[in-house]
């Protein structure tokens, strides 16, 4: 199990255990690189021990507080100070916690453990719990290495990704498998571990006041002021720490503050060939406006094999284009550095995307056509099943102004039903669950306010941070995020959604403040985004190979997913390029196709819709505990 997650720690190894419990760890060294940072690590009279993967990034405020309070110290990790709050005040030391981490936390005198998960679920933490055993790992095979495990593979999940892209929280590949919420702790006696259930510990609210008004100044003052610090205390580190630099604000924004420190880190730009999708020029123009030095990476083109790496360092399924160039860049970034800071987590924070404009504009077309959806479902039916209009009257159609929450993509797109295996289509006609269940909590609010909560509920910890973790993970370099520091999440969702944006424009604050700080160019370029062009890829001689051999020639163990003729109609139909591209239809099917490939010995599960929730069901089969990090 520790041997899975070499690339995650390739700098040293541990495995202890005791009654009843046993802790296994990978350590990328990032803070205090001597051996006093080992883990698991242990207190001096041995009662207490700890494995932690990610990072505190308040320590030296804590470590303060603690010595204050006659703590003393050995070494000069933030695991170190972790443990010594731990030990003070178990479960209830983590809301004092400003960082990313899992982590699992054992009392061997009061025989009891912690598990727990940071606010915004940047990093992972798996489980499964049989035979009165609570197993747990930060990767998923490195969970199903323990020789006894199950892999029966959930028909249901298979749909929801093909769905959404990416598998919700609350659903893994594999039954008998969950993943701990963000911001909650499973906390439970070693001698009972199976009836301990996860509780939250951190729950966000959001202003949904519909005062509308722009920022003050004083708010973009305290704005300047947070993120400058956010910044500040994810420049700790022993290592080399570089910048993703983009051409867009928020990357931006995060150089022009990191250039204020003492030791200025290294800004990190990926070049493409195609002109349309390069920001190198724009991002040069922020590196020399604000200081940094600045390197340029050429984006290699991926192919099939890239594709196949992504399937196993993703562990499930995962369908988001754009984890093939971040993948790359932090290939490309392990050169240069071990620590990177990116701009993520400000579109979802600060209302960025366009469909948060899209659904402000258009707010009555759907209220009324959510009152008429029925008729508006009838008259998408008469239409083609690959029809553009057909897409939109079906979204327009969605109960309860859902057509807000699918602006991108809808998870009842009949083209899905239409290529998929018969029996699978019960499963694809609930595969939106997870989004229409989100959505109906949040009823009464502001449609801004429902999509951030949505956002920030789904689309940011299951699809943006598994993106950001893994490939960064896979070339063993970390990458921390300061628009999503606890204070500034909580700050901005103390606003007004209207500080946040108007009918042309999201992140107003941000922009507000970008003239301080930034070039005029930075703030006036186009949103771009990490993107793929997938739809033109498709259509040339080396994307439709591509489909050909993978999904269409019956070599696939995951063929029994879909219909190959419907996908080589649906081939067809895209290369025509007369309405709808499928080029994101084609690229979920080639990921579920990659990652089968990694797991042929997973034994499939019979045709059967279960009624049970599956997300909270706990099964499989384990012989002991362990944890790796």
């Amino acid at each position: 199990m520790v041997e899975q997650l070499r690339h995650r720690g390739p700098d040293d190894a541990g495995i202890e255990s005791g009654d009843g419990w046993e802790l296994g760890f990978r350590r990328l060294s990032i803070l205090d690189l001597s051996p006093s940072g080992h883990q698991p690590m242990r207190s001096e009279d041995g009662r207490y021990w700890l494995v932690f993967n990610g990072e505190i990034y308040n320590y030296l405020e804590l470590r303060q507080d603690l010595e204050r309070a006659g703590e003393r110290f050995r070494g000069g990790s933030d695991t170190e100070v972790l443990l010594r709050l731990l030990m003070r005040s178990g479960a209830d030391a983590l809301p004092l916690l400003n960082g990313m981490f899992a982590l699992a936390f054992v009392d061997t005198e009061a025989r009891s453990f912690v598990l727990a998960r940071d606010r915004l679920g940047v990093k992972p933490l798996y489980y499964a719990v049989s035979d009165g055993c609570l197993r747990f790992a930060s990767e998923l095979k490195a969970l199903v290495a323990e020789p006894n495990t199950d892999q029966c593979v959930d028909s249901n999940a298979v749909a929801q990704y093909l769905a959404l892209g990416y598998l919700p929280g609350e659903t893994c590949i594999f039954e008998g498998h969950s993943k701990l919420p963000p911001g909650h702790v499973l906390s439970g006696n070693l001698g009972q571990p199976e009836v301990a259930h996860p509780k939250p510990y951190w729950s966000l609210t959001l202003n949904d006041d519909p005062d509308d008004r722009a920022i003050t100044p004083a708010e973009l003052d305290e704005l300047e002021s947070l993120l400058l610090d956010a910044v500040r205390i994810r420049l700790r580190s022993d290592v080399p720490v570089g910048i993703f630099l983009s051409g867009g604000l928020d990357s931006g924004l995060v150089a022009a503050m990191a250039a204020k420190s003492e030791v200025a880190p290294l800004a990190l730009t990926i070049g493409f060939a195609e002109e349309g999708w390069d920001e190198s020029k724009l991002a040069s123009l922020t590196a020399n406006h604000v200081g940094l030095q600045h390197r340029i990476v050429p984006q290699r083109s991926g192919g099939l094999a890239d594709l196949d790496r992504l399937a196993w360092f993703f562990d499930e399924p995962f369908g988001d284009p754009s984890a093939l160039p971040f993948f790359t860049l932090c290939e490309a970034a392990a050169g240069h550095a071990t620590v990177f800071l990116s701009g993520d987590g400000g579109d979802e924070m600060f209302a960025g995307y366009r469909r948060y404009i899209e659904a402000l504009n258009r707010v009555g077309v759907i209220k009324a056509a959510g009152r008429v959806g029925g008729i508006l479902r009838m008259a998408s039916r008469l239409l083609p099943q690959g029809s553009l209009t057909r897409h939109r009257l079906s979204k327009l159609a969605l109960p309860n102004d859902g057509c807000a929450a699918a602006f991108d993509e809808s998870p009842e797109d009949p083209v899905l039903s239409g290529i998929v295996h018969p029996e699978l289509r019960p499963s694809m006609r609930v595969a939106g669950g997870p989004i229409w269940e989100r959505w109906q909590r949040s009823r009464g609010a502001g449609v801004t306010t429902r999509q951030q909560r949505l956002d920030y509920s789904l689309y940011l910890p299951d699809d943006v941070l598994v993106k950001v973790d893994r490939a960064s993970m896979a070339h063993s370099i970390e990458v921390r995020s300061p628009f999503l520091d606890v204070r500034l999440v909580e700050w901005v969702a103390r606003l007004p959604r209207s500080t946040l944006l108007n009918r042309t424009h999201g992140k107003l604050p941000l922009r507000a403040l970008g003239p301080r700080l930034l070039p005029k160019a930075t703030l006036q370029a186009q949103k771009r985004g990490f993107g793929v062009p997938l739809d033109d890829w498709f259509r040339s001689a080396a994307g439709r190979a591509m489909v050909q051999d993978r999904l269409i020639a019956f070599e696939s163990r995951a063929s029994q997913y879909w219909d190959a003729a419907a996908v080589e109609r649906l081939l067809r139909a895209h290369g025509s390029g007369r309405g709808r591209g499928f080029g994101v239809i084609l690229w979920r099917l080639l990921m579920l196709d990659a990652w089968s490939r990694h797991y042929a010995n997973a034994r499939q599960e019979s045709w059967q819709v279960s009624a049970i929730q599956r997300g909270s069901r706990i099964t499989g089969h384990v012989q002991r505990p362990a944890y790796n990090g």
